[in-house]
């Protein structure tokens, strides 16, 4: 009888273990889950964004031969105003030769700043 109580017992124990570590499975998902479609709406919004800056740097070196030094150059003639990452921070701007980046610093997808290489011209994070 005492066995029986015992072998009860561990059964009972090791279904609560059971879905304990199911339910800590399921939560860390769903974290992980949140944080990367969080990342690709930020991404989504840093290219939205971006692409007038960019298009606006290409008219600037079309019209003059090069690229701005800082990005408040394109203010009024080639923009309206700066847009802003989704954090409210501006677009960090490097120009390096014919070639620039334009990066979202806060903004993580993958771990890595979110960024526009205009060599590849793609975004990348």
């Amino acid at each position: 009888m005492q066995e029986t109580k015992t072998l009860k017992s561990a059964s009972g124990s090791a279904r609560v273990i059971s879905m304990v570590v199911l339910v800590v499975i399921l939560v860390c998902a769903y974290v992980a889950l949140d944080f990367y479609t969080g990342g690709q709406q930020n991404a989504s919004m840093v290219e939205g964004r971006g692409g007038a800056i960019i298009g606006a740097l290409s008219r600037h070196k079309r019209e003059t031969g090069s690229l701005p030094d800082a990005l408040d150059k394109l203010v009024p003639k080639y923009l309206t105003g700066l847009a802003t990452c989704p954090n409210g921070q501006p677009y960090a701007y490097k120009a390096a030769g014919a070639d620039y980046t334009l990066t979202c610093q806060e903004v993580l997808f993958k771990s890595k700043p979110y960024q526009y290489d205009s060599k590849s011209r793609a975004w990348a994070g």
